[in-house]
C-alpha cells in the first residue's frame, strides 16, 4: 500500500496490492505468539512443586531452560510462568487455611503420635494453630526440663506470628518441641494455647522462659501455678541502653557491666544481690526509675531457687546438685536464645541489604 499527502494535508491511497509480499511475524519469533503459547501439565507441575520449595516462577522458568535445552524450546516466557503462579495463588487464596488444616488433619490420622489442635473466629477464621510431631515429642521427654517460646514479628501477608517450643540437648543445640501460629498475643490465646501443650505432652514442664510480656505471663500463672516462670534475661538486658535514656551511653556501658555481674549468677547470696543493686542505684541515681524497679521488683521471675545459702542447709548437699544441674541448664537456655536473636538480627539485616 502507498499513500501520498494531497494539497487538502490528507492522505490518500494511490496503489494497494491485497497479496501480502512478507511474513507479518519472522519464523523465529512465531512461539512467541499467544496462540503458540502454553504451559503443559509438566511445566505446571514443576512450577507448583519448586514452589514449595521457595524457588519463585522466574528461578522455576531458567530450571527449566537449562533442563529443556534453550528458550526457543520451552515454549512460553517467564512471564507465562510468573502469570501462571499468580493465578494459582489467586485461585486457593481463600482456601489456604482450609488446605493446611486438612494436611495436618490427615496426619493425625495416619500418625497415632502427631497432636494438632486449632481455633477459628464466628465466621471460620483461623485464630491460633499448634501441632507436634512425634520427633517433638519425644525431644520432650528427654529435654523437657526447661522450655522456652517466643513470638516472631508479623512478618507474613496473613499478619499471623509463629510460636516456636524449643529445648536445649545435651549438645548445647536446639531441640523443636513443638510450633503454633496466633493471630494475636492476647492472655486468652495464650492459655488456650499452654493448654493444648499440655494435652499434647502429657504434663506442663518444670521451667518455662519467656520474655516479659505481661499476657504470656498471666497465662502462664492461671494454668501452670506448679511450674517455675523464668524471664529472659539476655531480653531485659539488651532494653537496659533504650530504656535508660538519662545517662550518657559510656556511662550505660559501665552500669551494664556492673548489672552483667550480680544478675547473670546463682552463686550469690540475695543479701549480696539486694546489697550490690541499690550501690549500682545509688551510684548512677537510678533509684526512681520505673523501668529498672519494675525489673527489681520480678527479680523472682528471673532467679532460681537454688542459691549458696541453701546449699549450707542441712540438705544442702542433695540440692546443691540440682542446683548445678538447673543452673548448666539456664546456661544453655540463654546461649540459645542469643544465637536465636543474633540469626534474626542477621537475617533482618540480609532483607535490609
Amino acid at each position: 500500500m502507498c499513500v501520498k499527502l494531497n494539497a487538502s494535508n490528507l492522505y490518500k491511497v494511490y496503489s494497494f496490492k491485497e497479496a501480502h509480499n512478507h511474513y507479518f511475524v519472522a519464523e523465529d519469533d512465531r512461539r512467541l505468539l499467544p496462540a503458540n503459547r502454553g504451559m503443559n501439565y509438566m511445566q505446571e507441575q514443576a512450577v507448583n512443586a519448586l514452589s514449595a520449595l521457595n524457588i519463585g516462577p522466574v528461578k522455576a522458568f531458567n530450571i527449566t531452560r537449562t533442563l529443556y535445552g534453550g528458550f526457543n524450546k520451552v515454549g512460553v516466557t517467564k512471564n507465562d510462568f510468573k502469570n501462571f503462579k499468580r493465578d494459582l495463588n489467586r485461585y486457593i487464596f481463600e482456601f489456604d487455611a482450609d488446605m493446611m488444616y486438612k494436611r495436618l488433619l490427615r496426619k493425625k490420622e495416619y500418625m497415632p503420635n502427631f497432636s494438632m489442635e486449632y481455633i477459628t473466629t464466628e465466621d471460620g477464621i483461623l485464630r491460633a494453630l499448634f501441632w507436634a510431631d512425634e520427633d517433638a515429642k519425644r525431644n520432650f521427654s528427654v529435654f523437657g526440663d526447661v522450655v522456652s517460646f517466643d513470638v516472631t514479628y508479623r512478618r507474613n501477608k496473613y499478619k499471623m506470628m509463629f510460636i516456636p517450643f524449643f529445648g536445649i540437648d545435651n549438645h548445647n543445640r536446639k531441640v523443636t518441641l513443638g510450633a503454633a501460629i496466633i493471630v494475636n498475643e492476647m492472655a486468652e490465646t495464650y492459655s488456650w494455647l499452654l493448654k493444648v501443650f499440655r494435652e499434647a505432652f502429657g504434663h506442663a514442664p518444670p521451667v518455662i522462659v519467656t520474655d516479659q510480656d505481661p499476657s504470656m505471663k498471666k497465662a502462664i500463672e492461671d494454668p501452670w501455678t506448679e511450674i517455675r516462670h523464668m524471664l529472659c534475661m539476655w531480653h531485659i538486658m539488651d532494653k537496659l541502653i533504650t530504656k535508660v535514656l538519662v545517662l550518657q551511653s559510656a556511662i550505660v556501658q559501665i552500669s551494664k557491666k556492673r548489672l552483667c555481674a550480680i544478675v547473670w549468677t546463682d552463686s550469690i547470696l540475695p543479701e549480696q544481690f539486694e546489697s550490690d543493686w541499690a550501690t549500682i542505684m545509688n551510684d548512677f541515681n537510678l533509684v526512681d526509675h520505673e523501668w529498672l524497679q519494675y525489673g527489681h521488683n520480678v527479680r523472682t521471675c528471673k532467679k532460681p531457687k537454688w542459691s549458696k545459702e541453701d546449699a549450707s542447709s542441712e540438705e544442702g548437699g542433695e540440692e546443691a546438685d540440682e542446683g548445678d544441674e538447673e543452673e548448666a541448664v539456664w546456661e544453655e537456655i540463654e546461649e540459645a536464645l542469643d544465637e536465636q536473636d543474633q540469626d534474626e538480627e542477621d537475617e533482618e539485616d540480609r532483607e535490609e541489604d
